[in-house]
């Protein structure tokens, strides 16, 4: 069964976060913030473990652009 929309809103919410603050902390690479998610256990919405190539597509999705030019209010 797909997650409703309110759902996926808030998890891309708490993910963008997460990311940032493995940016902060210096991770820039999707590797390397890639790798940090999977020490904290932190999986895909569909549980699967994090790659560098989903962590540069989860950044560049529109879904986080909107969250990123709202301010985190929401898409």
């Amino acid at each position: 069964m797909p997650q409703r929309r309110p759902d996926i809103e808030a998890f891309v919410q708490g993910l963008d976060i997460e990311m940032e603050a493995a940016m902060v902390a210096g991770m820039t690479a999707p590797q390397a913030i890639a790798e940090h998610l999977n020490a904290k256990g932190v999986t895909t919405r569909k549980g699967r473990r994090w790659t560098g190539a989903t962590v540069a597509k989860f950044l560049s999705s529109p879904g986080v652009q909107r969250i990123r030019l709202d301010g985190g209010q929401g898409i």
